[in-house]
């Protein structure tokens, strides 16, 4: 590798792929590792906290893992909305790529019309928005709607398991990306 062409790659240039879905490249670049290790450590205090443990302890761990993944898996859906529109309006999409900004979605060509642009558009927030209702729902079910809701708004941590603050985060983070 030459000295150009690992620089570009270290830069952002090139990427991890992960997966395929729907014949799209699903990536992730060197800064997503970055989020992610971040992200992981922040958590672990969030849920040491919760749950009463030190942050290294293996529950607040895991639980910290899992709301990481849950993140990111709630990201590549919003993106996967955008790009599901663009191939119904009958756009290709190469790929999407996970970074440390969130996520894009590369298409073939740009829309035709300011009506497909919109659909496509709107395609993502929907779909995060339809996350941040079902995980509203399935807190208020298992916490109940008040004490959920505490725990969304990070005013009480008191008396609520670990699954239910990852389901507040994940309902918390997911209604700022909605918003963003």
């Amino acid at each position: 590798m030459t000295a150009a062409a690992y620089h570009w790659a270290m830069l952002g240039g090139g990427s991890i792929t992960l997966f395929h879905v729907r014949g799209i490249r699903i990536a992730v670049d060197w800064s997503w590792f970055l989020i992610l290790f971040l992200l992981i450590v922040y958590l672990s205090q969030v849920f040491g906290d919760v749950l009463d443990q030190s942050a290294t302890a293996t529950e607040p761990f895991v639980y910290a893992v899992l709301t990481t993944v849950g993140f990111f898996a709630s990201i590549l859906l919003h993106e996967l909305g955008h790009a599901v529109a663009a191939q119904r309006a009958g756009i290709g999409i190469t790929s999407i790529q996970l970074w440390i900004f969130g996520g894009m979605a590369r298409m073939v060509r740009e829309t035709d019309s300011p009506a497909t642009e919109f659909k496509v558009a709107i395609a993502g927030p929907l779909v995060t928005l339809a996350i941040v209702v079902v995980l509203l729902l399935a807190g208020a079910v298992s916490a109940g709607f008040t004490e959920f809701r505490e725990a969304a708004e990070g005013t009480s941590n008191a008396g609520i398991s670990g699954l239910t603050a990852m389901i507040a985060w994940l309902a918390s983070i997911n209604l700022v990306v909605l918003v963003f």
